[in-house]
């Protein structure tokens, strides 16, 4: 189609919905009642009584009853909930700011628009009624104001209580004319209520020929027209004559209300039946019928309540079906199609072609030249000649009246023909079960899987805006690009439909049997842009851009639904057309092509297996409304309970069940749902009908259960409803027992950390105490032995040496043996007192290491300093032994091999103890200092100490940047009893170490 067919068809489609704004479609007067779509609700469906008398629709789309003359019912589209209170309800009202009016035996009370989705007692405010007051009818006018009819006149209530307006008489009915004045239906006839006074009209019985009181109702349609309903029929006021709807006055045809609907139908709520006024007459729409009120929902539905029979609901059939009857050879239609010309063609299986005159089918067969009448496919080419692909004929060429056959005698590869399509360079292509035929210029060419096809079995034909050519096979999707096909390989492996196109550049496919909609943008990349939709077989386009899919199921798809960017958890916007819409069960449209078509008054035709299907489009009703979603039962294990504004769950649930729906009475299998309970769902999952969640050990907390829901129009309401459910947490879920048992548990790890601080620290002990003992014992018997015997053999040398008066040799002998005596017992007894104890005085490792620093420092030109850091602790004498030993060789190196003419002594009794070693002189090998190799025996004896002591030493130091020793004795080692530690820690200690320290 052109560009300019396209803008055509545009402005077609807006003149048409701009000459019906804001109108609903719901029922077609021009159909006969016969072919509306009736419901029928009973108590099988929930409606607890048969006895309906009042109906009003609220803001949400629920839908308000009154049932058996007192109780007060709701209903969603799918269920009935019965409320317990009020009771004795008499008759309904609602406001404009949405609120809901009941009038019941005692008081009128007014119900909060926020609390109509609500369950059992519904809150409100009640305004008790006099005594002497009954309510039988409320009526808000157009100003606002809420009139009330009771049993002894008319009244307005204002202020919180009722004024009279007309009193001394019963008002039965309230009606508001055009002209804002209200007619009031009395006991005593027809009052008008002009704002100030009542004004009789006794004239008007008289015209009807009926008494006063027979007057039933009066009301001003939409046309000026007034409608008189009485004891003896119908009657209306055109101008300023009255016509009586034959048959009037005849016996039990009483009239008791008259109700206009959107599309201008005036009904009649009759004494035996319910009726419409046709022309001049009344047309029984259903007979037998005891209707006790007629009521219009807004979106054009009618409902009629009745007196032992439930509750009735009538709508326009969206789906007319054509079959047989009118004239079409066969139910079974292959493909549709509509001309340059407008006429509309379809193609039976088997029994030839059809064209539409408007009210039945004339069809063209065998007779008239048709030698196959199994139509498969149909076409028009740019001469208005109508192309026809059949089953087992070849194609035919349909010229002023005559058939031309086209078949494998004039060069086709297969005389079934399953595709038509009429190419841009006026070429016409054939679809074929053989390979791809195609005439042009009235050549015949022919392509098969040589020429770059993947499948010479040919199932659809598509050119797209472009001008390029896509061709669907059993086996994938082809598209011709010079001359020959280039193959689209990143579609699943199937039969491949091409569709057609959106406002967009992609081409649209469906492999079948898959399922779904693929986009294949112009460099053959593709991507599954409608998962889950009904498999299509075909597609078309409106001039708003609506998308219609027809095959499995009938699809409409908004404008731009499948172009725009979505996040994988985005639900898709379509709705599917169905039984529910007036198409037979078990229909589905056949794949001849097209399958579907739009004539220029914007009707849909679709060929299906029963018949021709038509959509009315410009005259289906829409809605931008958001679904009322709301909870309308739980189940807890297994007791079902109100829902409430939120649930809270007792501690130890195993098992619950959410029941939710969303409110929609006109067309309710429309509504799809999803559902989420935060914390629980990873993502949104499909409800199915009935809807329901059901979830068991729900985590302890808060959690959001959410739910959406698209309308009738299939377009999602994405942010939803949430309602909240909290799990008790059992005690052992609580956060003040999961803080006090991670404390515990902290408590309990540092007790036996402490315990095995202590443990590796009495171990330690008592080798250092065994190394003491064995060091004393050595020093004892090296006293006793070795060192008496030294001191033994001096005393023999000396005594020698005084009597001996010798000046020889052997003098000289004696005197250099009593010298080396001597100098072996000084050995020995220095040797004895480092066994025996430390080498320093008490505890002050400070003071030792001050004398350490002035023995080494004996060259002038070295700085010794010292700090301390903390005040010293008792030590083991083996550990302060060892620490001197380590400090001791550090500052004797430092003076005697670094050069340094700085050393600094760090002590630091902190929570370990730490003995920080400084020098600026030349430095060591890094590799030396890290172990001490290269045989310097004083660092591997300085590392062999700290790890005697589980201490950790460290020699920092490269050439010319000076020296840094720095040993970190653990305080569980160093200071046993370690008396400053923090409170809270010494009482967890002293607490939970003392019964193991006296074990060990």
């Amino acid at each position: 189609m052109t560009r300019r067919a396209e803008f055509v068809r545009a402005l077609a489609a807006l003149l048409c919905l701009a000459a019906f704004p804001n109108r609903s479609f719901a029922v077609d007067p021009s159909q006969p009642f016969s072919s509306y779509l009736t419901t029928h609700l009973t108590n099988e469906d929930g409606l607890q009584a048969s006895v309906v008398q009042d109906i009003v629709q609220s803001r949400d789309g629920f839908l308000w009853l009154i049932t058996n003359g007192d109780a007060l019912a709701r209903f969603d589209g799918r269920h009935f909930y019965t409320f317990d209170q009020p009771i004795h309800v008499r008759t309904l009202a609602l406001a404009p700011d949405g609120d809901l009016w009941v009038a019941t035996r005692d008081d009128l009370q007014r119900i909060p628009v926020a609390a109509l989705n609500q369950f059992g007692n519904l809150p409100g405010v009640a305004y008790r009624l006099p005594k002497n007051i009954s309510v039988i009818c409320l009526r808000f006018s157009r100003n606002g104001a809420l009139w009330a009819g009771t049993n002894i006149g008319l009244y307005r209530f204002d202020g919180g209580a009722l004024s009279p307006a007309i009193p001394g008489r019963a008002i039965i009915r309230i009606e508001e004319a055009s002209n804002g004045h209200l007619f009031a239906m009395s006991s005593e006839g027809f009052i008008e209520w002009d704002g100030s006074q009542a004004v009789r009209h006794p004239e008007i019985a008289a015209q009807l020929d009926v008494e006063a009181d027979k007057v039933f109702d009066v009301m001003d349609d939409s046309h000026g027209v007034t409608w008189f309903c009485t004891a003896k029929g119908v009657a209306r006021r055109v101008g300023g004559s009255i016509e009586k709807l034959e048959p009037y006055g005849l016996e039990g045809r009483s009239a008791f209300q008259a109700h206009e609907d959107p599309q201008g139908n005036v009904w009649i709520r009759g004494g035996n039946g319910l009726y419409r006024a046709t022309g001049s007459s009344e047309e029984l729409a259903v007979a037998g019928m005891r209707p006790n009120y007629v009521y219009g929902d807004r979106d054009g539905g009618l409902w009629v309540a009745t007196n032992g029979d439930g509750l009735y609901r009538f709508k326009d059939r969206p789906i007319r079906m054509f079959t047989t009857s009118d004239g079409l050879p066969s139910k079974v239609v292959m493909t549709t199609l509509t001309t340059a010309e407008g006429e509309l063609w379809t193609g039976a299986n088997c029994g030839g072609i059809s064209r539409f005159d408007g009210r039945r089918f004339q069809t063209y067969n065998e007779k008239d030249g048709l030698s196959n009448g199994c139509i498969w496919a149909l076409a028009e080419d740019t001469n208005r000649d109508l192309w026809i692909g059949t089953y087992g004929g070849g194609a035919f060429r349909f010229r002023e009246g005559r058939f031309t056959q086209f078949s494998k005698a004039q060069g086709f590869l297969s005389d079934i023909v399953t595709g038509v399509l009429i190419g841009r360079d006026r070429s016409v292509w054939f679809a074929t079960h053989n390979g791809l035929t195609s005439i042009r210029n009235g050549q015949i060419r022919t392509y098969a899987a040589a020429d770059g096809l993947s499948s010479n079995f040919i199932l659809r034909l598509f050119q797209d805006k472009d001008g390029f050519l896509w061709v669907g096979t059993n086996k994938g999707l082809d598209r011709m690009d010079g001359g020959r096909f280039v193959h689209v390989s990143h579609l699943p492996k199937g039969a491949v439909f091409p569709l057609g196109q959106d406002r967009s550049s992609e081409v649209y496919v469906n492999v079948d049997p898959k399922g779904g909609i693929f986009g294949v943008d112009r460099n053959l990349g593709t991507v599954l842009v409608a998962p889950g939709l009904p498999s299509p077989t075909g597609m078309a386009t409106t001039a708003l851009g609506d998308l219609w899919f027809t095959g499995n199921a009938i699809v409409r798809a908004p404008a731009n639904a499948f172009g725009r960017p979505r996040d994988p958890d985005e639900p898709l916007d379509y709705t599917i057309f169905g039984v529910a819409d007036g198409l037979p069960p078990s229909t589905e449209s056949p794949i001849g092509a097209p399958n579907s078509t739009l004539t220029r008054d914007g009707k849909l035709w679709i060929a299906t297996t029963q018949g021709v299907a038509m959509i009315d489009i410009p005259r289906l009703p829409k809605t931008s409304g958001k679904p009322a979603i709301y909870v309308d039962a739980v189940t807890v294990g297994r007791n079902t309970q109100l829902p409430g504004h939120a649930l809270v769950l007792p501690t130890g649930t195993h098992h619950v069940n959410l029941q939710f729906d969303a409110v929609e009475i006109s067309s309710p299998e429309r509504i799809r749902l999803q559902y989420r309970l935060d914390g629980v769902d990873s993502e949104w999952l499909d409800a199915d009908h009935p809807s329901h969640a059901s979830y068991s050990d729900i985590p302890a907390g808060t959690h959001a259960f959410r739910m959406r829901a698209c309308n009738r129009d299939g377009i999602w309401d994405r942010a939803g409803t949430v309602y909240m459910i909290t799990q008790l947490p059992y005690f052992y879920q609580t956060r003040v027992f999961q803080f006090g048992a991670g404390a515990l548990l902290i408590m309990l790890l540092v007790g036996a950390y402490q315990l095995r601080v202590r443990q590796i620290a009495v171990a330690m002990n008592a080798g250092f105490d065994e190394r003491l003992a064995e060091r004393t014992r050595i020093a004892r018997d090296f006293h006793d032995t070795l060192l008496q015997t030294i001191q033994a053999s001096k005393l023999v040398a000396d005594d020698a040496l005084a009597t001996n008066t010798d000046t020889g040799p052997s003098r000289d002998a004696l005197s250099l043996l009593s010298g080396w005596l001597g100098q072996a017992t000084e050995e020995g007894r220095s040797a004895l007192n480092s066994l025996r104890s430390s080498t320093v005085e008490g505890n002050d490792l400070a003071e030792a290491f001050r004398r350490a620093g002035a023995e080494c420092s004996f060259q002038p030109q070295i700085e010794f300093a010292i700090t301390v850091e903390g005040s010293g602790r008792e030590m083991h004498p083996i550990v302060r032994d060892e620490i001197y030993r380590i400090g001791f060789e550090a500052i004797r190196n430092a003076c005697t091999h670094s050069g340094a003419d700085c050393v600094t002594v760090e002590l630091g009794y902190l929570d370990d103890l730490v003995l920080r070693i400084r020098d600026n002189g030349k430095g060591i090998d890094p590799d030396v200092a890290a172990k001490g190799r290269g045989g310097h025996f004083g660092l591997v004896g300085m590392y062999e100490r700290a790890a005697r002591i589980k201490g950790k030493l460290t020699i920092s130091s490269s050439f010319g940047a000076g020296t840094v020793v720095e040993l970190v004795a653990p305080r569980s080692v160093v200071f046993p009893a370690n008396p400053i530690r923090p409170r809270l820690l010494a009482n967890i200690r002293e607490f939970f170490l003392r019964p193991f320290g006296r074990r060990l």
